[in-house]
């Protein structure tokens, strides 16, 4: 069964201050740009959720080749952009992801999509001891993503269910840009 990539970028950057999803890296792209390629170059196709008023950001989406998902629902959190954009997504086992981690390596993204199309579950990256994103659900977990709502995500559904830990040498999966510090802190 196919996986279905899924990068949310429906949120509001309350800790960052302005619109992360804009902030120029310093290669020249913005994080949202690294992050959709990233996605494509790894998996061939990514459906990125966006907030249900990013109408113009889902035609920039779309140049760069991803399929934007409007969601007007992410007003109520993270748990609720990936409910509904969950529901909007063709059948399969889906690979969540954040649009503010863009430097995963892609041989880690198609390890957990080999994962999942392999049978597994739920899978998640390890790096060392802790868990990183992004993180796989079968195609029957589907309706405990769509139950999700308000700004929990899918961490919760993790204690719940058997888990993949897939070892990874690749320390993009703990890095989060939730704040500008976290981009120098990615850079050093």
């Amino acid at each position: 069964m196919t996986v279905r990539p899924l990068l949310l970028a429906g949120g509001f950057s309350v800790r960052f201050g302005a619109d992360k999803r804009f902030v120029p890296l310093p290669e020249g792209d913005t994080l949202l740009e690294r992050s959709v390629a990233l996605w494509r170059q790894a998996l061939g196709e990514v459906f990125v959720a966006l907030r249900g008023d990013d109408a113009a950001l889902a035609q920039r989406v779309r140049a760069l080749g991803g399929a934007p998902v409007l969601c007007d629902r992410s007003a109520e959190g993270l748990g609720a952009t990936l409910a509904q954009a969950a529901a909007l997504l063709p059948p399969g086992p889906v690979l969540v992801g954040l649009a503010d981690m863009p430097f995963i390596r892609r041989d880690t993204l198609r390890a957990l999509a080999d994962e999942l199309a392999a049978g597994a579950e739920v899978v998640a990256p390890f790096f060392g001891a802790r868990r990183g994103n992004p993180v796989g659900f079968a195609a029957h977990c589907r309706p405990l993503l769509l139950g999700l709502s308000g700004d929990r995500g899918a961490g919760a559904l993790l204690a719940t269910l058997p888990l993949r830990r897939l070892a990874v040498e690749d320390a993009g999966v703990l890095l989060d840009i939730d704040r500008p510090g976290d981009l120098q802190a990615a850079a050093d």
